[in-house]
């Protein structure tokens, strides 16, 4: 038991831990030479020769124009890591409810290694800016102090996690909107936690707002949030960002509800 207990860093297998840094250069680039790759993971050429080589013959790195590239073996994991979420499996129907009646964007996001982890996505019909998420799909962590959904979920993690979240990423500026003073971001942290969601205007792109609420485990702790987007040209109406904060509310309610009633059921 002793064993087992210890540090797991001496136990780490070397070339699986080279393998992932290969696979996470790939993820952020796009596609990367072998040579760009033994730059960025501090690798040998050969090193990396080896592992790509590996990796292709299962079908996880593909060869393209003499770039590696992520391959289509991944594709089904990511959908197998997606439907063993209790959040996604509550949050699918409500996503979608949103973004086709409201003809907006609508998102599932949790924390993830002090980002945003975009869970799910789906764009009503007529949704303005949905080019925008589309092209973001390949890179679905964003910094999570200036979108509705990240500071919906920030402002309910323990402090210490937000403090140590930020000395980690920082605050970096999207556009000019963007909040990138810690105590004017824990101040607005408390507004949301007042308030019960969370308002991005403009902070990430400029001419789209976006509105985000919490999603809570029973005993409070934050598990993601939903939150909606569109043009802030059609979203400067009082009344109807009135209309659009409870309709994003009311969302995260009902899957709070789904999974307390799923963690029930026999």
């Amino acid at each position: 038991m002793g064993r087992m207990a210890g540090n797991t860093e001496d136990r780490k297998i070397q070339s699986v831990d080279r393998t992932c840094d290969i696979l996470q250069e790939l993820g952020e680039s796009g596609g990367s030479t072998v040579s760009e790759l033994a730059e960025g993971t501090d690798l040998t050429p050969g090193t990396v020769h080896t592992h790509l080589s590996t990796l292709a013959s299962n079908g996880f790195v593909q060869q393209v124009d003499g770039e590696y590239k992520l391959g289509m073996e991944f594709v089904p994991f990511g959908e197998w890591v997606r439907r063993q979420s209790p959040l996604y499996r509550a949050a699918k129907t409500e996503v979608d409810d949103l973004a086709h009646e409201y003809d907006a964007v609508a998102h599932l996001v949790t924390e993830y290694r002090g980002k945003t982890l975009t869970l799910y996505e789906m764009a009503g019909e007529e949704a303005v800016g949905k080019e925008v998420h589309t092209a973001k799909r390949g890179r679905p962590q964003t910094h999570i102090h200036c979108t509705a959904g990240g500071k919906a979920i920030l402002a309910y993690l323990p402090e210490e996690r937000t403090r140590e979240i930020i000395d980690d990423c920082g605050l970096p500026p999207y556009t000019s909107h963007t909040v990138t003073d810690e105590e004017t971001l824990f101040a607005e942290l408390e507004t949301i936690r007042e308030q019960e969601y969370a308002i991005n205007h403009e902070e990430v792109v400029h001419g789209n707002r976006a509105i985000g609420a919490p999603v809570l485990d029973d005993d409070g702790t934050i598990l993601g949030s939903i939150s909606m987007s569109g043009p802030a040209s059609k979203w400067r109406d009082e009344r109807f960002q009135d209309e659009l904060v409870d309709a994003v509310v009311r969302a995260a309610n009902s899957v709070e509800i789904n999974i307390h009633t799923a963690d029930r059921s026999p």
